[in-house]
């Protein structure tokens, strides 16, 4: 479980990752060594998996963002199945979900062509009984950080 020193580190962290020890300190009041010792406690038991930079998909060419909504075959194992999509390099997110369909995938592609070369490509996963994609219109708010 989370204590609140670590939630307010987990805050302040999230906002900046580039953020000093020291400074992170300063702004919770406690003294450096703890904010360094929490920190690295939380990387080891993985409550921070991995710090990585924010990269705005537009900038890199990626603009367009969709959601690969996939029902598999009966006889599928829904776990293999996310497990083998989940090695695609070009899939983002995969959830295993409830209702009609049993998994979704998030990508960012360049445009509507490169989604369907990449729906083509997962079409080809043994198993899929049926698949459906959503694209986004227009980003109003994206943000990994969770609220604490």
């Amino acid at each position: 479980m989370i204590d609140e020193l670590n939630k307010n580190i987990l805050k302040e962290y999230q906002k900046d990752a580039n953020i000093t020890y020291r400074t992170l300190a300063k702004k919770i009041g406690v003294p450096a060594s703890t904010i360094f010792s929490r920190i690295k406690q939380m990387k080891d038991s993985k409550v921070i998996k991995e710090i990585i930079p924010l990269i705005d998909s537009g900038a890199v060419g990626k603009p367009t963002t969709a959601w690969i909504k996939i029902a598999l075959d009966i006889d599928t194992d829904c776990c293999d199945f996310a497990e083998e999509v989940a090695k695609n390099k070009k899939v983002m997110e995969v959830h295993e979900i409830a209702g009609e369909w049993d998994i979704m995938l998030k990508v960012k592609v360049k445009d509507n062509l490169a989604l369907h070369d990449l729906t083509k490509e997962i079409s080809k996963t043994p198993g899929i009984k049926d698949m459906q994609s959503i694209i986004s219109y227009k980003m109003i708010k994206e943000d990994p950080r969770i609220a604490l």
